[in-house]
């Protein structure tokens, strides 16, 4: 059919349908160039739980010995320098006290002040650990019960637990991350003012506590649950949380001037956050602050390290008993044996040395902060950095730290076991990711995220579903690790249901079929590189479309629509990346602002064009004016937008608002 045999109203129509959707693809093209040019990288909220899996995704880093004080500042300031980080402050302890505390480099580019063994930081999640002491006195007082139901703990707060009759969450839950809370949602990230009452934060957005699985049946990172035990510690004392830990816990512990909000007194000694080499971060106060508001400094961080290398002995300050400091290190609220990187109370194991060791880390924008402390060593260090855009920095000075404390000597990992060939055969499989610290973005995780465990001439072969793996040797009891770490980083058990799992870190894994996880990750992957390709497809139509007029013919009915709407849906889908950094790196996610509705109007735009992607896809198999050849390639990726969409829907990413999520 040409042009000439449809009625001119028709045509009219059509024409005007044409252009409609011509323009429609010249603003997306308009609005990607625009989008798409360098962005600043967004702020990058590395915290505890992402360092943890770091440290266990990889082997330890390997690093020669530095032998003196002045070898350690030299080497940590070449990494510094070379990684673009401004700072650090470290200390380094042993079980007769603080050996050194300083700093390396900058706590302020500009000013060019020095970090010192004084200069304070946001230690982030390292706050966790304080409020764990905190809440350990008042139970060893009995003014507080770890097993007690927060319903009757905490009626005014709400929480919802569909497994309340025979699972109640309780205070013990929420401190190890067992709760089966989401994360905080993006309205909880940060406050207009400092110090919010944990009562308050709690109250921004109750959707953050609701249980996705059994409580206690398995780990995922949710801050939340220790804004809950801020508030606990104020029910149980009638006074804020920050003035009970202020004078039981971190005065006794010799920290006088760390504080959970910014204090004029001590302006001078805050050192400045970096977001990239050059790129200072906003000091934004945290809704969650018994999570991770805590300003202090290494020298005073290395107080905490003594105590707990020393453990009441040697004089230091009684603040619990010893029976409270073996249940803040064990995990109590899992049905299973886990891992030496068990989550306790505000206190995890960490198996990425040589040696095993416990502590916490942290991260807020600008800010990285780790402390370790090795019981069998008797020695733990304290690092602090201003700067989050650097993982490498991370992990190799505290390679240094474990180095300069071990004075060079080999501090071997424990021998590995015989492999028992029967135990292998039995968790011989494939595991898929089942604990996403974000519930919104879990479906993501578990299309992509999985484990197949292998026999292995030493022990069992892991392989990602992605590509990617790592030989570990057994440790017994169904615990496995690298050769070169120190203890156990996986084991391999059943959950509280029967099932085979996996746990590792803060990750939780349960036994799925490895074939429909492939045939998933194919069909997204498939999925992906066809909306993709459609725009690019759309413009080599458009050439070829064009030398055919040139040369008199003109294009069918309905042939230009065909691969106009997909590749408008494939534009549409590479702008949500792009509005999405753009987002992230205005801190624009709490609000309803020009950014985060855009997204929301982005993603039901992929949708609409998907939907007419289909349509003249059904209508040109009907019509048959365009000839099969030419309709195979936008008919696939008509397919794949739409059924894109439809996965998409199913989870809630459609028409998203993240400032109400």
């Amino acid at each position: 059919m040409n042009h000439a045999s449809l009625p001119t109203t028709d045509l009219r129509a059509r024409q005007a349908r044409r252009r409609s959707l011509a323009f429609l693809l010249f603003v997306l093209v308009a609005l990607a160039a625009t989008l798409g040019g360098p962005v600043e990288p967004a702020v990058k909220l590395l915290d505890e739980s992402q360092l943890v899996h770091a440290t266990t995704a990889a082997p330890p880093v390997e690093v020669a010995a530095p032998m003196t004080i002045e070898q350690l500042r030299a080497r940590v300031a070449a990494v510094l320098e070379r990684e673009g980080v401004p700072g650090v402050g470290l200390a380094v302890v042993d079980r007769d006290g603080v050996r050194w505390a300083g700093g390396v480099g900058l706590a302020d580019r500009d000013s060019g002040e020095p970090v010192t063994a004084d200069t304070q930081f946001r230690v982030a999640s390292i706050t966790k650990s304080f409020v764990a002491l905190g809440v350990m006195r008042l139970v060893e007082q009995g003014r507080l019960d770890l097993d007690r139901p927060l319903r009757e703990l905490m009626p005014d707060v709400a929480i919802a637990n569909d497994w309340d009759a025979t699972s109640p969450i309780t205070l013990a839950h929420a401190l190890e991350h067992t709760a089966g809370f989401d994360d905080m949602r993006f309205n909880e990230y940060f406050s207009a003012a400092d110090g919010a009452a944990p009562r308050a934060a709690l109250a921004v957005n109750p959707r953050s506590r609701v249980a996705r699985w059994r409580p206690g049946s398995r780990e995922s990172y949710s801050n939340p649950g220790y804004t809950i035990a801020g508030h606990a510690i104020e029910l149980a004392t009638g006074e804020s949380y920050e003035s009970f830990i202020e004078r039981e816990v971190l005065r006794p512990l010799g920290m006088p001037t760390a504080r959970f909000r910014r204090s004029p007194e001590y302006a001078d000694r805050l050192a400045t956050g970096y977001d990239s080499p050059d790129q200072p971060a906003l000091f934004r106060p945290i809704w969650h602050a018994p999570a991770g508001a805590l300003l202090a400094s290494p020298r005073e961080l290395a107080e905490l390290v003594h105590f707990w290398l020393r453990r009441g002995d040697r004089g230091g300050p009684a603040l619990v008993g010893p029976e409270a400091l073996a249940r803040i290190e064990r995990t109590e609220t899992l049905p299973y044996l886990g891992p030496d990187t068990n989550y306790g109370l505000g206190n995890y194991g960490d198996v990425s040395h040589s040696a095993r060791s416990r502590g916490h880390d942290g991260g807020l924008p600008g800010f990285l902060s780790a402390y370790r402390y090795f019981p069998e060593l008797g020695v733990g260090y304290v690092m602090l950095l201003n700067s989050t855009h650097s993982l490498r920095a991370y992990l190799e000075i505290r390679a240094l730290l474990f180095a300069y404390l071990t004075g060079g000597r080999a501090v071997p990992p424990p021998p590995p076991r015989d492999p028992d060939p029967a135990e292998v055969a039995a968790i011989t499989g494939y595991y898929g990711y089942e604990s996403p610290r974000m519930q919104l973005f879990g479906f993501i995780e578990r299309a992509m995220v999985g484990i197949s465990v292998r026999p292995d001439p030493g022990g069992i072969a892991l392989e990602m579903l992605t590509g990617g793996g790592a030989a570990l040797v057994p440790t017994g009891d169904g615990g496995y690790r690298h050769w070169r770490e120190g203890g156990t980083s996986v084991r391999l058990t059943r959950g509280d249901d029967g099932r085979r799992i996996l746990v590792g870190g803060l990750t939780y894994f349960e036994e799925h079929s490895y074939a429909w996880a492939k045939t998933r990750l194919f069909a997204l992957t498939a999925a992906l590189l066809l909306i993709q390709l459609a725009p690019a497809w759309a413009l080599l139509w458009a050439l070829l479309a064009g030398i055919r007029r040139v040369r008199g013919r003109s294009i069918a009915a309905g042939e230009f629509a065909l691969h106009a709407w997909p590749a408008a849906a494939g534009l549409a889908w590479a702008l949500l990346p792009l509005l999405f950094m753009h987002m992230a790196r205005a801190e624009a996610y709490t609000t309803a602002n020009p950014l985060s509705i855009a997204l929301c109007a982005c993603t039901l735009l992929f949708a609409a064009c998907s939907a007419a992607a289909v349509a003249e896809v059904v209508h040109a198999s009907v019509a048959r004016t365009v000839p099969l050849s030419l309709r195979l390639v936008p008919t696939a990726a008509a397919l794949a937008s739409f059924g894109m969409t439809l996965y998409l829907l199913f989870h809630g990413m459609i028409g998203l608002r993240v400032w109400a999520w």
